[in-house]
């Protein structure tokens, strides 16, 4: 029988994971974490999916709270695919002895993270465990085994919080935090990590006007301040003030005015390119053929020959840059007409060279995909460029989020980010994850700094998702194990029967 105590139990570890998914500290999800486990100890499993449900739906209820933007119904959508992953975690009773103790619940938390970044459609990996570690002493994991090391170190501490509670193992659990911190310390200052060149880029946000208009006069209007504001930028440089930099980098959507089939928008960018003679890395949205359509892609526009490379986004956004059964939803679904026509993929990484180095693009909600990134390093990328377009979250914390994934990506590949936004935040990132620069939301500005170029590559970067595979034979090898006992016990019981 399911009593009040526990649903405030089950609701607190709810609103501890959110605190922590939300950046309000790193020891808020570990305890979150650990109250959910613990709650879940001698209950029916019945009892035990209302409790990981009631847990895990307050959480990302209020991590992606920002959703209701689209509809209170696209909110409770993107909440019920973040939360039937976890579900998993309450189908078979948790071991509460020996080493299966902490290997079981972490090799499956670490597998249902895995479900929830990469099914369906290409998975939603936000609010995983390992970005609430930011700021916390455990993040260097990232580096030896990216987010699902540091997803299973608080895994372990969670289930050493248990244990500290239930059997006042203080010496013990004191002793892990000890050595995990130690050990993360020395994963992110590693010894050996050489000394990086520096290249000062420099990021553009338009900022908001917060007057509606039709939608051609908003793209032009968009389009404009971002010309504005790199005018600006082209003058303090002109002015002594600000040091050229090697790279300017405009946002997502900040032309959706095709830039390469418009004339009017070609001509006002070579000119501010031939200016401040720096290539720009242009966000819009442009069409071409094989196959015809809209393509979201970032395109650097060079002085002198103009638009030279283009990277248009691999992992395009269901319901946002295409529908799913297209026919089928929108026939049933009448607002998703306004989509009209689905975002053509691109196929490349986004593999830019500029005069001698290499740096790899990613544009919005793909800086969440830990794949892209190992792709992009693996390319050669000495930094990434982060744009991103957050106006229909503008006043809401999607942006502050989708930075703290970056500043984690950052430190899982020790790579700088210059991340651009339309309507903030924007920010320039070093290889450790400090934010070296950052705009504020709405705000119409530029930012310039230098940031590390990094040449040499992480543990991570070298051996991708070696966390997941050895989760998924611990996971293997225990319930085989669990079985086979289990067909032991039957027989036995079957021949004392007889």
């Amino acid at each position: 029988m399911i009593r009040f105590v526990h649903l405030t139990q089950w609701s607190l570890a709810g609103l501890m994971l959110a605190a922590g998914a939300n950046g309000r500290g790193w020891l808020y999800s570990i305890l979150g974490l650990a109250l959910l486990i613990g709650g879940l100890r001698g209950h029916q499993r019945r009892s035990r999916l209302i409790a990981v449900g009631t847990a895990a739906s307050i959480w990302f209820g209020i991590h992606v709270s920002w959703m209701q933007m689209l509809g209170i119904d696209a909110w409770l959508l993107l909440v019920t695919l973040c939360v039937l992953p976890w579900l998993l975690l309450a189908v078979i009773p948790l071991p509460q002895r020996g080493l299966s103790l902490y290997l079981v619940p972490t090799s499956l938390i670490v597998l249902i993270e895995w479900l929830h970044d990469n099914v369906p459609w290409g998975g939603f990996p936000w609010g995983n465990l390992a970005y609430s570690q930011l700021d916390g002493p455990f993040v260097g994991f990232a580096t030896l085994g990216g987010q699902s090391l540091v997803t299973a170190v608080v895994c372990v501490l969670a289930i050493a919080v248990l244990r500290l509670v239930q059997h006042r193992k203080i010496p013990s659990v004191a002793a892990i935090f000890l050595v995990l911190s130690f050990a993360s310390n020395w994963a992110q200052g590693a010894p050996g990590t050489p000394t990086a060149e520096q290249v000062i880029i420099a990021v553009i946000q338009g900022g908001s006007s917060g007057q509606e208009l039709r939608q051609e006069q908003q793209q032009w209007q968009v389009f404009n301040r971002h010309i504005q504001q790199t005018e600006q930028l082209a003058s303090a440089i002109e002015s002594g003030t600000v040091a050229s930099p090697e790279l300017i980098v405009w946002p997502e959507n900040s032309t959706d005015v095709d830039p390469l089939n418009n004339s009017a928008a070609y001509k006002r960018i070579e000119a501010l390119v031939e200016r401040v003679q720096v290539p720009v890395l242009i966000g819009g949205v442009t069409w071409q053929s094989n196959p015809y359509g809209p393509r979201n892609a970032g395109v650097l526009w060079e002085p002198e020959s103009g638009p030279s490379q283009l990277y248009a986004k691999t992992h395009l956004v269901p319901f946002g840059e295409y529908i799913p059964f297209r026919d089928f939803l929108v026939a049933r679904i009448g607002r998703l007409s306004q989509i009209a026509s689905d975002f053509v993929p691109g196929s490349e990484p986004g593999i830019f060279e500029l005069r001698g180095r290499t740096f790899g693009d990613v544009i919005c909600f793909e800086i969440a995909y830990e794949d892209h990134l190992t792709e992009l390093v693996q390319g050669g990328a000495d930094f990434f460029t982060l744009q991103t377009n957050n106006a229909t979250y503008l006043g809401t914390n999607q942006s502050e989020q989708q930075m703290a994934i970056a500043r984690f990506r950052a430190i899982e590949h020790r790579r700088s980010i210059a991340m651009a936004s339309t309507t903030g935040v924007s920010g320039l990132i070093d290889d450790s994850g400090e934010v070296v620069a950052q705009s504020k939301q709405g705000e119409s500005t530029y930012l310039s700094a230098a940031i590390p170029s990094v040449s040499s590559t992480t543990f991570t970067d070298r051996h991708p998702h070696w966390v997941v595979v050895l989760a998924l034979w611990s996971f293997a090898i225990w319930s085989t194990g669990q079985m086979r006992n289990k067909r032991r016990v039957n027989a036995i019981s079957h021949t004392g029967n007889r």
